[in-house]
């Protein structure tokens, strides 16, 4: 007779890996709906309407590296005064086209007063106008990454 194995791991060692991943999950989405409420906190206290063009589309997007899951991605720019900024909004997937965007949309965004960067799309006021970025010297882009994909 052979001797029995011991298992790897014990009835309280996978309960505590259990709670462990269930706890970073929770934490997770509580973390993504404070910095959802503080976004529309900043623009309730204080925004700008501006009309946003749709420059690039990237429907069916990975979410991050390596992983399945899958995002649509969309560049919009906008003017302000004498500058051209350059915002990107992800939405989920499919959304592109179930809505029916396409590069030239434009729409009616409202940005945060105190950050550039925090700003909400009404995806249901789609208008007829454009706006040449070619115009304008100063141009500023969310990060060096999105300059390139936009040059």
């Amino acid at each position: 007779m052979g001797k029995k194995k011991k298992p790897k791991y014990s009835l309280k060692q996978i309960i505590i890996y259990f709670v462990v991943f269930v706890g970073i999950i929770i934490g997770g989405i509580f973390i993504d709906k404070k910095k959802a409420d503080n976004k529309s906190d900043e623009i309730k206290n204080g925004n700008f309407k501006v009309y946003g063009i749709v420059e690039k589309l990237k429907p069916h997007s990975l979410k991050g590296k390596g992983l399945v899951s899958r995002k649509d991605v969309i560049y919009l720019y906008y003017k302000k005064n004498d500058t051209i900024f350059h915002l990107i909004e992800d939405l989920p997937d499919g959304q592109i086209e179930k809505i029916g965007i396409k590069i030239n949309d434009c729409f009616e965004i409202k940005v945060a007063e105190s950050d550039n960067d925090v700003f909400e799309i009404d995806f249901s006021k789609k208008l007829d106008t454009l706006i040449d970025t070619n115009d304008f010297k100063h141009q500023i882009y969310q990060t060096d990454i999105h300059k390139n994909i936009i040059e």
